[in-house]
């Protein structure tokens, strides 16, 4: 790759800007062979125009943003109190699909998520797909306009940004907890980049480029080798390399800390007990503490837990590590105390008595590095009394949205708005 004449390709072939309707809104960066890095310093509006932003760099790999402003040059950062905010004109609707490590398997997976994830915002929303990457290594771009242009309609221009990010991280969340594996870092980001198509992704010497539905829907097998390949025939293995275990797997509190210092932050998606459109009203969700295990005796306990304080049917998840604990129905928060108390969990019991909720983890885990782990499964329903009692519409969506078949109309009673309170985390 250190020998490879980027710029020379780039002043002989053509990156794709044809689908973007006005790139001279766009901001564009790239890395350089060297590591360094570099940001237009002009608009680039033309394949010319382009060629004299990179002027003489070596561009090993090139971005773009995936807003439009009015001046896309040397925007000033989000905190900046000297300049004007900058104007917002559109936000393109991003997908970033990848699997980790590069292999044929995790391919396939990406091509089948993208594939699905389009099949589901079609059904379920009224966005206009305008392009699907190949990304050159491990996954997939899928790029949608909005054509609903209210939110680009507010006037003050700091409030429009964060309007839009707003919008765009309840989309998020709705995708995350339909169960696709995206990177959280690119949708919900008004300032985030993402790669050209029609470069060359700078560690694996494969093209960035558009791919249509069609191709999309093909497997991976069946037209990857015609991708074309800069630093000679690249040999992408069948399955992922497993990473070794380094650490005593029965040993669960070893393994926490380990992943606690595996990396500096980590994504993932939270969600509220209280129920929204209440004044005093929770449901009972929590994780197990590592000490019970997920085996039969952590079962058991739970089990004696739903039979001795009478709840509802409860939904039993796991992650590997732990247990998910999830029962839809409305308490006064006062009691939820009280439980959580009596079963040893002080922490979250205190916190319930002195902010009126909590949140729960309801997602995997995306580390820095794209990789999605702790992803809860479901295992079981421990069952209890009738659904003669009164119910969180808001958990029972969120139970539906983990996939599983809840029909809310067979609930005698019901409480609170139907959507639950969600949020998108970073952690340290």
């Amino acid at each position: 790759m250190k020998d490879f004449d980027f710029n020379q390709y780039y002043q002989n072939n053509e990156v794709d800007l044809s689908w973007l309707i006005k790139p001279s809104q766009h901001g564009f960066r790239w890395r350089c062979s060297d590591g360094s890095w570099r940001k237009s310093k002009r608009r680039v509006s033309s394949i010319d125009s382009f060629r004299k932003a990179i002027g003489k760099d070596n561009p090993s790999d090139i971005y773009f943003s995936t807003s439009s402003w009015l001046e896309p040059i040397d925007l000033p950062n989000l905190n900046h109190e000297t300049k004007p905010h900058p104007i917002l004109i559109n936000h393109l609707i991003v997908f970033d699909i990848d699997f980790a490590p590069l292999s044929l398997e995790n391919l396939e997976r990406a091509r089948l998520t993208t594939l699905n994830l389009h099949k589901w915002i079609q059904k379920n929303y009224h966005y206009e797909l305008i392009s699907i990457s190949f990304s050159g290594s491990k996954g997939f771009h899928l790029f949608y306009n909005d054509p609903d242009r209210s939110l680009f309609s507010i006037e003050n221009s700091k409030d429009r940004e964060t309007a839009v990010k707003e919008n765009r991280k309840k989309l998020l969340q709705e995708v995350l907890l339909a169960g696709f594996k995206v990177d959280p870092r690119i949708t919900a980001d008004t300032r985030r980049i993402i790669r050209l198509p029609g470069s060359i992704h700078g560690k694996t010497g494969l093209l960035c480029h558009r791919i249509n539905v069609e191709r999309l829907g093909e497997n991976i097998e069946s037209w990857i080798d015609d991708v074309p390949s800069f630093f000679g025939n690249l040999e992408i293995p069948k399955v992922a390399k497993a990473i070794p275990k380094k650490v005593n797997q029965a040993s669960k509190k070893v393994t926490k800390e380990i992943v606690k210092s595996f990396v500096e932050q980590t994504y993932m998606v939270e969600v509220s007990n209280h129920l929204p459109g209440t004044k005093d009203r929770t449901s009972l969700i929590f994780w197990t503490p590592y000490s019970w295990g997920i085996g039969e005796e952590c079962l058991d306990r739970l089990e004696n837990l739903v039979k001795s304080k009478n709840l509802a049917d409860s939904y039993i998840f796991s992650d590997g590590e732990r247990i998910l604990f999830i029962c839809p129905e409305a308490f006064t928060r006062a009691k939820i105390v009280k439980v959580l108390h009596k079963i040893g969990m002080e922490k979250l019991s205190k916190t319930l008595a002195a902010r009126k909720h909590y949140w729960v983890r309801i997602s995997g885990i995306m580390s820095e590095d794209g990789n999605w782990h702790n992803e809860p499964r479901f295992i079981c329903t421990i069952k209890g009394r009738n659904s003669k009692q009164n119910h969180s519409r808001a958990h029972l969506t969120l139970l539906s949205k983990l996939g599983l078949d809840i029909d809310i109309s067979r609930y005698e009673q019901v409480a609170g708005n139907t959507e639950p309170g969600t949020r998108m985390v970073v952690r340290d």
